[in-house]
């Protein structure tokens, strides 16, 4: 039997064909060598494609703005003394600019008492004027860390966009479902501020894999 023919418990390439997908751990030789084993390997190519079609729609998911509904049910099962809210950041206009400046509003917070009763599905964001930005807010206190999730009517895509509040050294970065953190703080030190959002300028390289690239959508940092 040749030491690439399938067997009944599988092929030897097997552990090659997710790493390929992912674009990970091969070296150009690995690589051309897997791709060209595919082309011979009816089972290899089927796990590949349902592969594909996996991280593909994976992606795709996590490269959208995380929903309310996502957000209510993370507090809901976080400790009762997770604190969570929606600031509402609405433009600074000035005459003859675009202005990236907004002015923020605490619209709520709750803290899982029962003492509050809303809940970030509550609102109905499509209510928001087009050129607000909303910060969904949540403070992770084991990791000393305020995250923020944006939400934007008239943007896909937050990958770069970098906020900066007036008063404050501390910066945040966001990925392209508009997740970041800020140092742990009170989500109302959030209210009645100017803050600045800018694009910042993405050094990522585009042939970053695609490993990177999911750890990325789901990660604050």
């Amino acid at each position: 039997m040749k030491t690439n023919e399938p067997t009944l418990q599988g092929c030897p390439y097997d552990n090659l064909t997710e790493s390929l997908c992912l674009d990970i751990n091969l070296s150009k030789s690995e690589k051309r060598k897997a791709q060209i084993h595919l082309q011979q390997c009816a089972i290899c190519r089927d796990k590949f494609e349902e592969l594909e079609a996996i991280y593909t729609h994976l992606n795709e998911e996590l490269s959208k703005p995380v929903s309310n509904k996502v957000l209510d049910l993370a507090k809901k099962i976080r400790s009762k003394d997770t604190v969570y809210g929606l600031v509402v950041c609405e433009p600074v206009k000035k005459e003859g600019e675009k202005s990236l400046s907004y002015k923020t509003k605490v619209l709520f917070t709750a803290n899982g008492t029962g003492n509050n009763k809303s809940k970030l599905s509550d609102f109905d964001f499509k209510k928001l004027p087009q050129d607000n930005i909303a910060i969904r807010a949540m403070t992770d206190k084991a990791c000393d860390k305020l995250l923020l999730y944006l939400w934007s009517s008239n943007r896909y895509s937050f990958e770069g966009l970098e906020l900066k509040i007036s008063d404050k050294s501390q910066r945040a970065v966001f990925n392209s479902a508009g997740v970041s953190h800020l140092p742990l703080m009170k989500i109302e030190d959030l209210g009645d501020k100017v803050i600045y959002f800018k694009e910042k300028q993405n050094n990522v390289s585009a042939s970053e894999n695609r490993f990177a690239n999911i750890i990325s959508a789901i990660s604050a940092e």
